[in-house]
């Protein structure tokens, strides 16, 4: 039976890749998406078995972490739950498992292997994986979208972190729903996790235990930036102009295009070079592009970032100041650290508490600090500055802290003695 489904699934795809050739090319995306998810949760159930063969002796007396799905790791991009599963994987003791719902980038039939100990796995499974934690000294469960509540309901972990990431607003289905599960979170979790001070204010009225623990940045990855072959995209047209100034990330409404255009029409020597995708139409709709000194690359692969980073003079955060950006913490501010590019954002709270990074108030401001930064050149203070501070930020760092955190929370409600901080 389970053959005979697994046709049909094929053939309805084939008869709507034919009608997205016609007609109805959106509704059809979404039918074929759905066909897609629908026929790797049929593989998945059939391959329970596999799972269990594969993970059962891993998980054996170790501490699992597990992240509900929410980005896939497989997006080009890797972002905070990818950071932290990685850093949490290096601990003692400890396996992750990264739970996967196959949305664009991954096809997880049952498991991927990253590491030793870090597991992609389809999240079609989780009922199977449930009986298999029993095994597991310790089980975590990290989640940063409200939404995936129902995954601590499901797993019944030991300890349940929730990631207060960025203000709730920005989500998708951001209404009461969201609301209540928010709080229902921060009354439930163990140690709510939040990435900004601001969002630390609004959690600790409601939290059990809340902890201050913004972004971080792989030093060793972006250290190395220096000796990145230059982006060929890029590169010669740098080459043309006195300096860089650069950019990568999501390029959406909370950017400065008016702040760049005005630097952009002040200085045509300074090319301003930016890296990312046109997220919400905001980029193209600007204008900035009709400009000579301002050159856009569309997203890269992560693992292509340092070449560009390579090429930058000076590394811009110019986000304009709203409720949004005021909670927000840029981890590519810690990469920017760790490539020990002199680094000029707007005021962004989480920007002003470090020592080695410029901010500026208005155009006129921008031009006079992104001036001195770049007559700096290569100082050697600033360099030591920016090392230093990249070093103390580290995926590494935060995810100690966290468990620390974690551990001293179970150790005050069982009210046993214990150590802070411990390392690992």
């Amino acid at each position: 039976m389970k053959e005979t489904l697994l046709r049909s699934l094929r053939f309805s795809r084939r008869m709507l890749s034919h009608l997205m050739r016609l007609r109805f090319r959106s509704a059809a995306r979404e039918l074929l998406a759905a066909l897609r998810r629908l026929a790797l949760a049929l593989r998945a159930r059939s391959g329970a078995r596999r799972m269990r063969a594969e993970l059962a002796d891993k998980i054996a007396g170790r501490r699992v972490i597990v992240f509900p799905p929410t980005i896939d790791w497989h997006l080009p991009l890797y972002q905070r739950p990818q950071q932290l599963a990685r850093a949490y994987s290096e601990k003692e003791n400890t396996l992750v498992l990264y739970l996967s719902a196959n949305s664009a980038h991954d096809s997880v039939n049952v498991t991927e292997k990253i590491s030793d100990t870090l597991y992609l796995v389809n999240a079609a499974l989780v009922h199977e994986l449930r009986s298999l934690l029993r095994g597991a000294a310790q089980t975590v469960v990290s989640l940063s979208w409200t939404v995936n509540r129902r995954f601590a309901e499901l797993l019944r972990p030991d300890a349940l972190i929730y990631e207060y990431i960025d203000e709730l607003e920005i989500f998708d289905g951001y209404g009461e729903a969201m609301l209540r599960d928010h709080l229902a979170l921060l009354r439930r979790a163990d140690l709510t996790v939040c990435t900004a001070k601001g969002l630390f204010e609004k959690a600790l009225p409601f939290a059990r235990r809340a902890i201050y623990s913004p972004n971080a940045g792989d030093y060793a990855f972006f250290s190395s930036a220096a000796l990145a072959p230059p982006a060929p995209e890029a590169a010669d047209t740098a080459a043309q102009y006195r300096f860089t100034l650069g950019y990568y990330g999501a390029l959406a409404s909370w950017f400065d295009y008016e702040l760049i255009a005005a630097a952009s029409d002040k200085r045509p020597d300074w090319l301003f070079l930016l890296v990312g995708m046109d997220y919400d139409g905001s980029l193209t709709s600007s204008g900035l592009l009709r400009r000579r000194n301002v050159l856009w690359i569309p997203p890269q692969p992560y693992a292509r970032l340092p070449s560009f980073l390579r090429l930058f003079d000076l590394a811009l955060i110019p986000f304009v100041l709203n409720e949004v950006t005021r909670s927000t913490s840029p981890v590519k501010l810690f990469e920017y650290m760790a490539a020990e590019k002199p680094i000029l954002c707007s005021e962004l709270p989480e920007c002003l508490l470090y020592r080695s990074v410029a901010t500026y108030s208005g155009a006129a401001d921008f031009l006079t600090k992104a001036e001195a930064l770049l007559a700096r050149g290569d100082d050697p203070a600033l360099k030591a500055a920016l090392r230093a501070e990249a070093l103390e930020n580290t995926w590494q760092v935060r995810t100690d802290e966290i468990l620390d955190a974690l551990e001293k929370t179970k150790c005050a409600r069982e009210r046993l003695p214990c150590p802070f901080p411990r390392g690992r």
